[in-house]
């Protein structure tokens, strides 16, 4: 079975501890907005759902033919986005839809290998379900402005930059909440609620796993980041979004919908 590095969305990175970390100062919250003008187009909600429906029953070949033959691959870096995207990646050689599509699966994975034919079917349809999961639809500044799978988020980029720098954390230390998120003053849920942040909003992570003692562990997992307020508190079991994904883009083709981009966020 492949493991594919882009199912592990939440942060992965431990800074020091926090106590070797420069005192954080206040900062104005932030948070992101999508952009789904056209999402609402009842013929691409039908190609969409006619996606998922292949996703869950496996059936690549329905995956496959919904690809255009002029398939786009945008590969940005993981983490906090260029100020200007990346443009598409070459195609020297002409290669079209499927093989293209077999090119974006294999950028997926972690490693340099030559797939067999059932392995790169798996991926394909681990791309089109890791696009479609979050079930959101959203023009996207990476892909030039297609609307995509999942929604890209759309932010202030100058106010992103000025939190980090109030937090002391890089850029690639932010990231948004999936889910309106409760922070305690301790990593122990019978701490004090000091702050809840509202889903979309983007926080400078300090540590993605904070280590508690034998005698304080529970079945949750903590880290922290720093508050609007300047302080540092704890949220429990991460489910944060990053500023890019695996996503789908779809764009009409001779008058039907069809999938126009890939976005697979690399290293």
């Amino acid at each position: 079975m492949i493991r594919t590095y882009a199912l592990a969305l939440a942060p992965l990175f431990v800074l020091g501890a926090t106590a070797a970390i420069a005192a954080p100062k206040p900062y104005e919250p932030l948070t992101v907005t999508y952009d789904t003008t056209g999402s609402d187009d009842p013929e691409l909600k039908t190609f969409i759902e006619t996606l998922q429906k292949a996703v869950d029953s496996g059936d690549v070949a329905t995956l496959k033919a919904s690809v255009a033959q002029d398939l786009k691959i945008y590969a940005p870096l993981i983490g906090f986005p260029d100020e200007a995207p990346p443009a598409a990646l070459a195609n020297p050689d002409k290669h079209l839809g499927e093989q293209r599509l077999d090119e974006a699966a294999a950028k997926t994975t972690s490693s340099d290998t030559d797939y067999s034919r059932e392995d790169l079917d798996s991926l394909i349809v681990d791309v089109f379900g890791m696009a479609l999961e979050p079930k959101s639809i959203g023009k996207s500044k990476t892909a030039d402005g297609a609307l995509c799978s999942p929604a890209e988020a759309a932010f202030d980029r100058q106010k992103a930059l000025d939190i980090a720098a109030a937090a002391d954390v890089p850029p690639g230390n932010l990231w948004i909440l999936s889910d309106k998120t409760d922070f305690r003053e301790k990593p122990n849920l019978s701490a004090p609620v000091v702050a809840t942040l509202p889903a979309g909003t983007i926080v400078p992570f300090l540590e993605g796993s904070v280590e508690v003692t034998p005698a304080e562990q529970t079945d949750e997992d903590w880290y922290s980041v720093v508050l609007p307020s300047g302080k540092i508190a704890y949220g429990a079991n991460d489910s944060s979004l990053a500023f890019q994904a695996v996503s789908v883009c779809y764009a009409k083709t001779d008058g039907h919908w069809a999938v126009t981009a890939i976005v697979v966020p690399g290293v």
